[in-house]
């Protein structure tokens, strides 16, 4: 077995010794044999788009990785770079002591499949695309204290300051229809991340804002945010300067904690801003019309998702080594968490802390009086759904949320999911649509800064929905509860009208027989 097969062969089946009956998704994935290169010179920096600096098979390579091929960056006494650009791709890729991968600028350097940093290697400003199940893995990784800070991405520290848990600055992550990464340990990010397509799945504890304060993270069109077991997704500061909450689920996002085929089985967690909240948007959630978020729970009492604030976090600390906020600190009035919700919210087994009075705001505040096994902490500013659920204040239909870049920022998530769509192009012949659509355009911003997103159509009275695909005779299946479509989910049958009468999420998958399966594909229908 090939050097590289064999280490990745090892941290899975080291994995599959301790996993319960439901697997995650990375250790079900089946692989086709790759290239597998070898960095040539261990301790010396290079390019990693020269393919000098390469060995397969014992010999130079002759071309650079692309990616379909795997690399292994060798441990060095001495420490080294390999660095790349906007254009070079990998896949497998494992990082040794003494050695590490960089990108130049932002997020550059695209990987496509799974990622072990072994104690001692380093990984920075990349970022996660592809059309498989993927894990995301750094072994002793460290968030900063006094001797080590996150790095702006034009500046460079000297190695015993940088802290290795930072791979990006601007993080994006954009995968086919729901293929997933799921981070395994301790992992953040200096500015935001863009969740653009598929599935992020935290079962360690992730970060982000961690240099510049400004950062949030971003589920977009088609994204699913899980917090798994013990996960944990928290900003790096309490207050946004910006004035974008720390996290943002677009319509047709998806935020859940466990999922149905991996319910949680014990807490998981999301820690929010804890500040003043003179206006939406210093702090908190905010999930638009159109957008779903749900708890799945073995035991909904026991093993719930918690919503609470930063400050909750015993010895938190910023992007630069400093301390958060004050545990012993109750929300008072509109200082603490603020939650701005018009999606479709269900919830059965949750724990709220630390909310503003009102701090839940909804489109429809009776909503809340369908949830279960919901309860409220004591730092909280109130004990129950009067004092803490309010009317929700923003405008509850946005995309992006505005602000002075804001072109350059949409911009780097409009370039992502136009080169994975060119991608998909290249092997889904499916091309599976819903009719009418579900999505219209607005104008957001002024002059230089003016662009278009989608916002979700708000349809008053049921509307009846028809799937087309490229494939002719292609077996569609759906659902309408945001599952994976199975062999076992409903048909449809060409010219059908699917009658909805509610917000519903579509889930659409296709099958025919010598060219196989379609990615999963999914889109909301707002119901007024």
């Amino acid at each position: 077995m090939k050097i590289l097969s064999a280490i990745f062969a090892v941290h899975i089946l080291a994995g599959l010794a301790a996993v319960a009956a439901t697997e995650p998704a990375w250790k079900l994935e089946e692989w086709p044999e790759g290239r597998q290169l070898v960095w040539a010179n261990p301790g010396e920096s290079g390019e990693i788009n020269n393919a000098e600096n390469w060995e397969e098979n014992g010999k130079t390579a002759k071309t650079p990785p692309d990616r379909n091929t795997d690399i292994l960056l060798p441990k060095s006494s001495n420490d080294y770079t390999v660095k790349g650009g906007r254009k070079d791709q990998v896949r497998h890729v494992v990082i040794e002591k003494g050695a590490e991968l960089k990108g130049g600028h932002r997020n550059e350097l695209e990987i496509w499949g799974n990622v072990d940093v072994k104690d001692g290697g380093n990984i920075h400003f990349i970022s996660i695309r592809g059309d498989r199940d993927t894990y995301f893995n750094i072994e002793e990784s460290r968030f900063p204290d006094k001797g080590g800070v996150y790095r702006h991405c034009s500046k460079n520290l000297p190695k015993s300051q940088a802290c290795n848990s930072q791979i990006s600055h601007k993080f994006q992550i954009c995968k086919i229809g729901t293929k997933s990464v799921e981070f395994l340990t301790n992992v953040g990010v200096s500015d935001e991340v863009m969740l653009q397509h598929g599935k992020c799945i935290i079962s360690g504890d992730f970060r982000f804002s961690g240099a510049t304060n400004k950062g949030a993270f971003e589920v977009y069109d088609g994204g699913i945010l899980e917090i798994q077991s013990g996960g944990r997704l928290a900003p790096f500061v309490n207050e946004n300067r910006k004035g974008v909450y720390n996290v943002n689920i677009y319509r047709n996002g998806v935020l859940q904690a466990g999922s149905p085929e991996r319910p949680l089985t014990e807490d998981a967690y999301l820690c929010l801003g804890f500040a003043e909240n003179d206006k939406p948007g210093r702090s908190g959630l905010y999930a638009a019309l159109g957008s779903f978020i749900r708890v799945y729970s073995t035991d909904p009492k026991k093993a719930r998702l918690v919503v609470t604030s930063i400050t909750s976090v015993k010895e938190f600390t910023d992007g630069q080594g400093g301390s958060v906020g004050s545990s012993s600190e109750s929300a008072k009035e509109n200082k603490g968490v603020m939650l701005q919700l018009a999606g479709d919210v269900h919830l059965d087994g949750a724990h709220f802390d630390y909310l503003a009075k009102g701090g839940i705001g909804l489109f429809n505040p009776k909503t809340a009086k369908e949830w279960k096994n919901v309860t409220f902490g004591k730092k909280c500013d109130g004990d129950d759904f009067d004092d803490l659920v309010s009317k929700m204040q923003a405008d509850p239909n946005s995309y992006y949320h505005g602000r002075g870049d804001q072109k350059s920022e949409y911009g780097l998530t409009v370039s992502a999911v136009q080169s994975m769509s060119q991608f998909l192009g290249e092997y889904d012949p499916f091309q599976l649509k819903t009719y009418p659509d579900s999505t219209t355009l607005r104008t957001v911003g002024s002059g230089g800064n003016a662009l278009e997103t989608p916002v979700a159509v708000v349809f008053d009275k049921p509307v009846d929905v028809e799937i087309k695909t490229g494939v002719p005779g292609a077996k569609i299946r759906y659902t309408t509860d945001g599952t994976e479509p199975t062999g076992e989910s409903p048909a449809y049958s060409p010219g059908e009208k699917i009658k909805l009468t509610k917000t519903t999420k579509l889930t659409l998958k296709a099958y025919k027989k010598g060219v196989g399966f379609s990615p999963t594909v999914s889109t909301t229908y707002v119901i007024n």
